[in-house]
C-alpha cells in the first residue's frame, strides 16, 4: 500500500456523498457494511466483512490480500477493496460503507481529533518506514543542506520520513529545500535524471534506481529511526461491538504478519500469484523482504505495544504530521484486540 499521509484539516463530506463514492469503488459485489451472521458471540461464519486499502496493494503489502484470504478461510464473506486516496478510505470506514481499513495511521488519527470520529486503530501491519533517500553520487549526508529533496506534496509521508531520517543522522532536515514533484516513481525518475539531488522512494523503487548505476543510497530510513508505526488496521465503532468477528479478524490479522514475515520465497510466491511483483526480478524481490525483515517491518505482534505508539507519536510530532494537541491515546487506539491474542497465546500483553 502506498500512500500519502498530508498535513491538512480533514475534510467532511455528507454519508450520503461517501455511499455513492464506496459504492462505485466496491462495485455492486460488495460485502455491504452488515455483519449479519455473527451477533456478539458465537460463529462468525456468513458474516459480511468490506475491507478498504488506501492506494491498493504492492509487494510491499502483500501481507493485506493474505490476511483477507484467511478471513475468508474462516467462512466470513470479507471482500478487498483499493480506494486510491487515503483520506477517502477513512471516510468509507467512518461512515460505515466499510467496517476496516488499511491506511495510514494520521489519516484515522486526525479526524478523530478534529471531529471525534467513531474509529479506531486496533492493530499495525507496517511497523517500520520502508523510505529509502537515494541522491546524486556527489551528495552525501554531510554535503546534503541546500540540496533539492523531492517530495510528493508538502507533509506528505515521503517527506515526513525523509526529515525524521535526516535529524536522527544529524542533518538538520531545514537546511533541505523540499521541491514537489509526485509520487515514489517519479521521484525515481527525477532523481536518476538528476532534475532533483535527493528522492526518498520506497526501498524496491529505491533499487530500480541504484540498478541504473546513476544515484547512490545515502541512509535507510528504516534502519535510522527503527520502530515506526507506517500502516495501521483501523475499525468503526460499530464493527467492534461485535466481539466474535473482531476477535477473528485480528486473528486473522496477526497470523497474516506472521506469515509474511517468515518466508521469503513464501512471501514472494504469494505476490507473484496476486500480480504484485511490479516488474520486480526475483533477486531484487528477495533484497527487499530482507529488508522488510531486517527493520522488522511487519506487525508481527499487531505493531500496538506501548514502546512503539509512543515513539511513533513522538516522531510525528516532531516533523508535524500530528498536530501538538493530539487526543488521548485511548481515543483513537484500541489495542485491547491484540493485548487479548497475545496473552491467550501465552504472550505478555505489552509484546513488541
Amino acid at each position: 500500500m502506498r500512500t500519502a499521509s498530508v498535513r491538512r484539516a480533514f475534510l467532511s463530506v455528507s454519508t450520503a456523498g461517501l455511499a455513492a463514492l464506496v459504492v462505485a469503488a466496491c462495485g455492486s459485489s460488495g460485502g455491504g457494511s452488515s455483519n449479519s451472521g455473527s451477533g456478539s458471540g458465537g460463529s462468525v461464519k456468513g458474516a459480511n466483512l468490506t475491507v478498504v486499502q488506501a492506494g491498493g496493494s504492492d509487494f510491499s503489502s502483500a501481507d493485506v490480500p493474505y490476511f483477507v484470504s484467511l478471513l475468508k478461510k474462516e467462512g466470513i464473506n470479507a471482500h478487498l477493496t483499493a480506494i486510491a486516496d487515503a483520506s477517502s478510505a477513512t471516510r468509507a470506514v467512518i461512515a460505515g460503507q466499510a467496517q476496516l481499513g488499511i491506511n495510514d495511521l494520521e489519516d484515522a488519527i486526525l479526524p478523530i481529533a478534529q471531529g471525534h470520529a467513531p474509529i479506531k486503530i486496533i492493530a499495525a501491519n507496517n511497523q517500520a518506514s520502508d523510505y529509502v533517500l537515494v541522491a546524486q553520487k556527489n551528495i552525501t549526508l554531510q554535503n546534503a543542506s541546500g540540496k533539492t529533496l523531492g517530495i510528493d506534496t508538502p507533509g506528505s509521508a515521503g517527506q515526513g520520513a525523509a526529515e525524521l531520517g535526516l535529524k536522527a543522522s544529524g542533518v538538520n532536515p531545514q537546511s533541505i529545500r523540499y521541491v514537489t514533484v509526485g509520487d515514489t516513481s517519479a521521484r525515481e525518475t527525477a532523481v536518476v535524471a538528476g532534475k532533483i539531488g535527493i528522492a526518498p522512494v520506497h526501498y524496491p523503487v529505491a533499487l530500480a534506481a541504484l540498478g541504473t548505476g546513476k544515484v547512490h543510497e545515502i541512509l535507510n530510513i528504516g534502519k535510522a529511526i527503527g520502530p515506526y508505526l507506517q500502516s495501521a488496521l483501523i475499525a468503526n465503532d460499530s464493527f467492534l461491538k461485535n466481539k466474535a468477528l473482531a476477535k477473528a479478524v485480528i486473528a486473522a490479522f496477526i497470523k497474516a504478519e506472521r506469515w509474511a514475515d517468515s518466508s521469503a520465497s513464501a512471501y514472494i510466491a504469494y505476490a507473484k500469484s496476486q500480480n504484485l511483483l511490479g516488474g520486480l526480478p526475483t533477486s531484487q524481490a528477495e533484497e527487499t523482504w530482507n529488508n522488510y525483515h531486517a527493520v522488522k517491518y511487519f506487525g508481527v505482534n499487531g505493531g500496538v505495544c506501548p514502546t512503539y505508539v509512543n515513539k511513533f507519536v513522538s516522531l510525528s510530532k516532531e516533523v508535524n504530521l500530528l498536530p501538538k494537541n493530539m487526543p488521548a491515546t485511548s481515543q483513537w487506539l484500541d489495542p485491547t484486540l491484540v493485548q487479548n491474542y497475545l496473552t491467550s497465546h501465552g504472550q505478555s500483553a505489552s509484546t513488541c
